[in-house]
């Protein structure tokens, strides 16, 4: 690139999760956040860039030709292996073994002048972001991150249980309190309550009182807290028997995206951002 040459122009910046997805029936494929979002961002036309990390494997080259092919940006770290999880589907839903721990994922404040955004969006698998990096972007870019990944253990051969948020590291919380949007599942949060209302207090405890926080309960929808108002967003409709790993990254990707309107309020952006998840899971159904 030559000092003519203009920078990508990015909507979005993800940075974190590629994965080795392994399933009961012996198949594997490349899987995490920078790849359920770099699919949809195809289809939606969004302009996608993504700092990840990886490892040797094949399933692992797959993920990153993918990423080429749906990226105007990718800078990818070499590591020893990429991390890997074992799925099973039971009775009681999805359950996840992590098999192996990657690398960290690497983003330095210099890496700002090889592209420009919109947004950023930090999405950890095993806690592989580290407090650096949440620090390396201008903070007056608007700024959201999936809890998820920093809420896992990581020892090789357990079993993921969510841990509590007493368990984030207290730099980790208190940048992420100064981000715009946090995202998690309820089932991201059971550690510290069963219900969305209880882990909404939890996390604004946690972090407090300046990022939109969501809590997104499957086919109920999500709920929303901004500045300790809250309010239940439906589902724009049910989709069902289509896959629905990744939906929670597309959300929290289309959500933190600037809108053409500056005055939309973050309850019409997630109706908007739930929309594009429901168009989503659609088009699985049909490929």
């Amino acid at each position: 690139m030559t000092a003519e040459t203009p920078l990508p122009a990015l909507d979005l910046l993800v940075v974190g999760g590629l994965t080795i997805d392994r399933f009961a029936d012996g198949s594997s494929a490349p899987g995490g956040t920078a790849v359920h979002v770099a699919r949809a961002a195809a289809r939606g036309g969004m302009r996608l860039g993504v700092v990840t990390s990886v490892g040797p494997e094949p399933e692992a080259a797959l993920g990153l030709a993918e990423l080429r092919e749906h990226t105007g940006f990718l800078n990818s770290t070499q590591h020893a292996v990429t991390p890997t999880f074992r799925h099973q589907e039971g009775p009681s839903g999805r359950r996840l073994w992590l098999e192996r721990v990657g690398g960290p994922v690497l983003l330095q404040a210099s890496d700002a002048s090889r592209f420009t955004t919109r947004a950023v969006l930090y999405a950890p698998i095993a806690g592989e972001i580290e407090l650096d990096s949440l620090d390396a972007l201008s903070s007056s870019l608007p700024r959201a991150a999936i809890l998820q990944g920093w809420l896992r253990p990581t020892e090789e051969g357990v079993e993921i249980r969510p841990l509590s948020l007493g368990t984030l590291d207290p730099g980790v919380a208190a940048a992420l309190g100064g981000f715009d949007l946090l995202v998690a599942s309820r089932e991201d949060l059971v550690a510290d309550g069963t219900e969305p209302g209880e882990q909404l207090t939890a996390l604004r405890d946690t972090v407090g009182a300046r990022p939109a926080l969501i809590v997104t309960n499957s086919v109920d929808g999500l709920w929303l807290d901004v500045a300790g108002q809250r309010e239940h967003v439906p589902a724009p409709w049910i989709v069902r028997d289509a896959p629905t790993v990744g939906a929670g990254d597309i959300l929290a990707a289309f959500l933190i995206v600037p809108s053409a309107d500056p005055a939309e309020d973050w309850v019409r952006r997630a109706a908007d951002a739930m929309r594009v998840v429901a168009e989503d899971l659609e088009a699985r159904k049909r490929s």
